[in-house]
């Protein structure tokens, strides 16, 4: 791959060719979607190792770039293919993927929930299982009440993400399992929907997890508590995590400014500031899940200044400006840094923001993001730090 200077690489879409069941597959893929520059180990089982009838109805969950979507959908000469991921890349990605090798045959489902049209309407449903355990749970429970009676579920996944307990999920719903291939740590398991409905008690029947539901909780902030609708799959879905935190007791004033929450989440600094006295707050991010929970929050606190949109960085903003932009990224979690992402949202809140704009950043303390703020902005501060965060302070 040629050299494309850091500020520029993020927002390229490259066509790559990934081999995948002895066929050689056209991708558009591009930095911030997981594995985006070649096929993990269960999407080449997904490819190599699984059959569908050519009349089938096919589910894939979790399809990344679309890839593996691609050749389930050349076995369908009669049958059709809906994919989903909870990542706003991965939708678009997904959909240029499928038109480069002229897939008519597919769907790619916007969606957190199953339409309702489509309950029992599946023969096959594949997941290619997320990060985080409860995420994967609640897209068992989905193929679960998708699928027909005797349909096929066939779970792929590296042993490092929870391939095995999960699988031990799926046979309380499903019942006994098989393995059906092993690549690279990973492995790929099927199970049968042999029973119309559900067993009476189960981890299906968490709030939030199961179909069209949301878990909630209290969440304490410095302009009173309010109760937050949240989802698995959402950074810190179940709690206010310490980073954040940290951030809304460093707030400065708010009122009539104009500002981003970037990466908002379930909206926990967005629903803040617009309660706090912002004159409008766009609130932000590519986890589908994050998008529909700050919306359904916003509906519930009633709040006309703030809307919640899917986008990549600031894909959905391109031409505003504010005042001021506040960021706890998701880039950050752990030592497994993202640097490019970091660039990314750094060099675009520079572009965003108004001269004299500010940008406040949340970061782990043993994470160096000041060298790359100080290339974008005059100014540069820690605003505060706790012993595990600080938070950052770019000046435009």
């Amino acid at each position: 791959m040629k050299h494309i200077p850091p500020t520029t690489f993020y927002t390229q879409v490259f066509k790559l060719k990934f081999r995948i069941g002895g066929k050689s597959i056209d991708v558009a893929s591009k930095p911030g979607l997981p594995g985006w520059d070649q096929p993990s180990p269960a999407t080449l089982l997904i490819g190599e190792k699984i059959i569908v009838p050519p009349d089938s109805q096919v589910l894939y969950l979790g399809c990344g770039n679309g890839a593996a979507g691609v050749v389930l959908a050349n076995q369908l000469t009669n049958g059709r293919i809906w994919l989903h991921d909870v990542n706003f890349i991965a939708y678009h990605r997904t959909t240029e993927t499928l038109n480069l090798n002229q897939i008519i045959n597919a769907c790619v489902l916007p969606d957190i929930n199953l339409p309702i049209e489509l309950v029992n309407s599946f023969d096959t449903a594949i997941i290619e299982i997320p990060k985080g355990r409860k995420l994967a749970q609640r897209w068992l429970a989905q193929a679960f009440f998708g699928l027909k009676t005797g349909g096929e579920l066939y779970l792929c996944g590296a042993n490092k993400q929870g391939i095995k307990p999960l699988v031990e999920d799926a046979e309380m719903l499903f019942g006994e399992s098989a393995v059906l291939g092993y690549k690279k740590g990973s492995r790929l398991v099927r199970l049968l929907k042999k029973y119309p409905s559900s067993p009476v008690l189960g981890w299906w029947q968490t709030p939030g997890i199961a179909p069209d539901t949301w878990h909630t909780f209290a969440l304490q902030t410095p302009t009173g508590t309010i109760e937050i609708c949240s989802l698995p799959g959402i950074f810190s879905f179940d709690r206010l995590d310490e980073g954040t935190q940290l951030l809304l007791d460093s707030l400065p004033d708010l009122h009539n400014l104009n500002l981003l929450d970037l990466g908002c989440g379930y909206g926990a600094i967005g629903l803040t500031a617009a309660r706090s006295g912002a004159a409008s707050v766009d609130m932000v991010d590519a986890n589908l899940l994050a998008v529909a929970a700050s919306k359904r929050n916003i509906e519930r606190l009633r709040l006309a200044n703030a809307c919640a949109l899917a986008s990549d960085v600031m894909s959905a903003v391109p031409d505003k400006k504010y005042e001021l932009i506040l960021s706890n990224p998701p880039f950050h979690a752990g030592r497994d840094v993202d640097y490019q992402v970091a660039r990314a949202f750094i060099e675009q809140s520079y572009s965003a923001l108004q001269t004299g704009g500010q940008l406040y950043l949340v970061a782990n303390r043993f994470i160096r993001y000041e060298k790359i703020i100080e290339n974008y902005f005059q100014h540069s501060d820690v605003i505060v730090q706790s012993p595990r965060f600080h938070i950052l302070c770019g000046t435009k």
